[in-house]
């Protein structure tokens, strides 16, 4: 059975067990249809959204229907996500099976929202799956309405820069161009090619010399590595700890924390980025595919990060250039 995948980490003190929401729900789209990327209608070209911080959480602040709040900015989500704490009255389109990276499982509805408006940026009639997000909120003690998935921002190159905590959106034609060129001076040393796959990013990197796949996702509070890889990978990583992570129902797994030495993103090696490592094969499953790793704040943390959907690459100019050689 194929699940549609929703993977978000959540990072806590070494006291506490690590959380994640990491979702995997039951693919109904073949009987139900599959979502179509919502059409953003806005007067300007580009964009600027300010975000704050929960943790290591990019919170946006949105509008669905009447309701104004926070929602966390997330490339890891292929759609909207709704926090079924504040969306109960809603009509139910469907219910299916939603099971976490631990293996236990809950339930999901779908349902169909009016308007979503992000700044002055305006979606209507959208469909988004409802699942309780209070474990997120319980971790950061900050109320959520929801995740802003991959598909809402396709039109858009996206630049996330977690210096200046604002993500500048640029609208982009068919082919990828944006209609405004960026303002800002992006020198990027690392350009790199992505493909994207039911709504979520993926580009391949370098450990130890064997060519990895990784997903990208702005929801991840840090990095994370499939403890099925090689030891020979495996090796090149600093361990510095375990935690336990547990995820939707009662079940808990044990997971290693370390730090990258030979990461590398095309020619360049990057430097410092914490990861944890634990068993991601429930996303292979999800996904359909081979999923070796997840890129998260970690990575984010390093620089400037430019993604276009369409043109199919992510541009890195670096905070600290001795990050990178």
């Amino acid at each position: 059975m194929k699940f549609i995948p929703f993977f978000l980490i959540l990072l806590v003190p070494f006291s506490r067990t690590e959380e994640s929401t990491g979702l995997f729900f039951e693919d109904t789209e073949k009987v139900y249809g599959i979502k179509t990327d919502p059409i953003p209608i806005m007067d300007a070209e580009v964009q600027v959204i300010p975000f704050k911080r929960a943790g290591r959480l990019i919170i946006i602040e949105a509008e669905v229907d009447s309701l104004k709040g926070n929602f966390i900015f997330d490339t890891g989500a292929p759609y909207l996500v709704l926090n079924k704490t504040y969306f109960r009255n809603y009509r139910k389109r469907r219910e299916r099976k939603a099971s976490g990276i631990t293996g236990n499982s809950t339930t999901a509805n779908s349902l169909r929202i009016n308007q979503l408006n992000i700044r002055k940026i305006n979606y209507s009639n959208i469909e988004a799956d409802v699942v309780n997000l209070g474990e997120i909120e319980n971790a950061r003690g900050i109320k959520i309405l929801g995740l802003l998935g991959l598909n809402l921002f396709k039109s858009f190159e996206i630049e996330v820069d977690i210096n200046q905590s604002v993500i500048r959106l640029y609208k982009i034609d068919e082919f990828g161009q944006c209609l405004k060129p960026p303002s800002t001076d992006f020198k990027c040393e690392i350009t790199q090619p992505i493909t994207v796959y039911d709504n979520t990013i993926f580009t391949q990197c370098t450990i130890a010399g064997k060519s990895l796949r990784f997903g990208f996702d702005t929801g991840a509070e840090t990095n994370a590595l499939n403890s099925r890889v090689s030891k020979k990978i495996l090796e090149t990583i600093s361990l510095t700890g375990r935690r336990r992570l547990s995820g939707v129902g009662d079940g808990n797994v044990e997971i290693l924390i370390g730090r990258l030495n030979d990461f590398k993103m095309g020619e360049s090696t990057i430097f410092g980025m914490q990861t944890l490592i634990t068993n991601m094969d429930g996303m292979d499953a999800a996904y359909g595919t081979t999923v070796d790793g997840m890129l998260g704040f970690d990575f984010l943390a390093k620089g400037i990060v430019r993604i276009n959907c369409r043109k199919k690459y992510l541009k890195l100019c670096l905070f600290d250039k001795f990050s990178s050689e």
